[in-house]
């Protein structure tokens, strides 16, 4: 049965397909072998590993090529394909007027994805706060769909954070002025401290735990990046600031400000430090293996039995905040802090005193 879009779906026909095609409109010499490099995503066909007939899914590289090839000739006419070499080496070249020949079939596909990504909207509206879609489906049939689906439990996405924070409202405002680069001027209350006025320059939003962050470079009291604002202690909705120049961040500054953190707090002469952590439990030690702390645990001990018990380790390289405590003591007896011995303290500290609220 012939195929209604060759560029359509995740096949590797259909994306060898559109690499083929993306080539050929490019109105350069390319061959097999091009296509396969660009798939694997070498710079080049001398760095394949073996010849190109040779590698994987090559029967599905050269049905592709054909049926492109023979789709943009059906579209254009004859002799709008240019060949040269041998059947071995062959390569193609398109030379048609037309600069985009199947753009029908390419935008099937788009609208094809678009309409997939609506669906995808439609139903997963119960997993983003309720003021992003008020805020960007305004004034829009979309959203009374959304909000009708709601009502009659149609949706089939959801999450269990809970999405009423303080200030949650100000959400799309922020997102906005970091887009826009907008200074803004932030009545900030944090606890037990008197509130303070920010000139702010925002640069990033960041969610954890159900919780947001504004996270940016303030001019007072003195001038710091990464200064982190929770959106539950903005005291009044931010102003927005003219005539005053925005001060970006320095480039892949938040890559590296969130890099050894667990959540997002930080404190002063805090460095992070390889801890090796013991689950004490199959299932604890499976679940930290599934839903990892960190980007940087790696599990140096598998879960087996010991001299002294059973159990299975693992190490991660982080800051020791507020953030990665909680999630320690959230297993309670299943994790057990190892090393350093600094950490390990903090921590029969931190039980101790939990313990004598219960005696």
């Amino acid at each position: 049965m012939a195929r209604t879009n060759i560029f359509e779906g995740d096949s590797f026909y259909a994306i060898f397909a559109r690499e083929t095609y993306k080539r050929l409109v490019s109105r350069k010499w390319i061959t097999y072998a091009d296509i396969m490099a660009d798939h694997l995503g070498l710079s080049s066909p001398k760095e394949l590993p073996c010849n190109v007939s040779d590698c994987e899914k090559y029967g599905e590289l050269r049905k592709a090529f054909r049926d492109v090839v023979s789709s943009i000739v059906k579209e254009v006419g004859d002799g709008c394909i240019e060949e040269q070499g041998n059947n071995r080496n062959k390569s193609f070249r398109y030379k048609g007027e037309n600069n985009n020949p199947l753009a029908a079939m390419i935008n099937a596909r788009v609208v094809k994805d678009l309409k997939k990504y609506w669906e995808f909207c439609q139903d997963s509206a119960g997993f983003f706060p309720d003021v992003w879609l008020e805020y960007y489906f305004a004034d829009c049939q979309d959203l009374l769909s959304i909000k009708t689906r709601k009502k009659k439990g149609e949706q089939v996405i959801s999450s269990s954070i809970d999405r009423h924070q303080t200030n949650i409202e100000y959400l799309p405002m922020l997102y906005e002025s970091i887009k826009n680069q907008q200074v803004l001027s932030i009545d900030y209350k944090p606890y037990d401290e008197e509130m303070v006025t920010l000139i702010f320059h925002p640069h990033y939003l960041k969610e954890y735990n159900g919780r947001w962050h504004l996270l940016g470079y303030a001019e007072e009291p003195e001038p710091k990046e990464g200064v982190d604002l929770a959106l539950d202690r903005i005291a009044n909705k931010p102003r927005e600031v003219y005539k005053r120049e925005f001060v970006k961040a320095p480039e892949r500054f938040y890559e590296s400000f969130f890099k050894n953190r667990v959540g997002v707090s930080h404190h002063e002469n805090c460095s992070p430090e390889e801890i090796h952590i013991r689950a004490h439990t199959l299932y604890i030690h499976r679940l930290m293996e599934t839903k990892k702390l960190h980007e940087s645990q790696e599990t140096v001990l598998p879960f087996e039995e010991h001299e002294d018990g059973c159990y299975g380790e693992f190490t991660v390289y982080v800051e020791v905040n507020n953030e990665f405590i909680g999630r320690i003591l959230q297993m309670g007896d299943g994790l057990e802090i190892v090393s350093p011995q600094n950490v390990r303290d903090l921590f029969r500290e931190r039980v101790q005193k939990m313990a004598e609220l219960y005696k």
